[in-house]
């Protein structure tokens, strides 16, 4: 059970001050940019389609931060009257699928994760021995 709490996420007007959680966010979408990068050219396969591809799946997560937030702070204005704040999850959900992603290209780039822990996220070190 994951527990989908936030504790730095704090709307003290309309003008919302999250900006913190949404700051953190982005340094796990930007640690995946990077160490994507990084294994992709370990393995000599550094392609603009699919960094083009990375980017725009980035800017797709900083949409669904700006929808969330705008959804939080204005929401009840239009309709939108739900009990929880959305932006928590949005940030919850993105941050877990980046951890993944990282693990995953850590794994192609280096051999230092212990097995147990590639084996939670269903990653093999024999797929990624033609890396080394």
């Amino acid at each position: 059970m994951i527990y989908l709490y936030c504790n730095t996420y704090t709307i003290k007007s309309k003008g919302g001050e999250c900006m913190h959680s949404i700051g953190v966010a982005l340094l796990f979408n930007l640690t995946d940019l990077v160490t994507g990068l990084i294994s992709a050219v370990k393995a000599k396969d550094l392609q603009s389609t699919k960094l083009r591809d990375g980017i725009f799946k980035k800017i797709g997560f900083l949409i669904c931060y700006f929808l969330a937030l705008m959804i939080d702070t204005y929401g009840s204005e239009v309709g939108f009257v739900l009990s929880i704040k959305l932006l928590p999850i949005v940030i919850s959900f993105v941050c877990l699928t980046e951890v993944v992603s990282i693990i995953e290209n850590l794994a192609k780039i280096t051999d230092i994760l212990p097995a147990k822990l590639l084996s939670i996220f269903h990653i093999s070190k024999e797929d990624n021995k033609w890396l080394t």
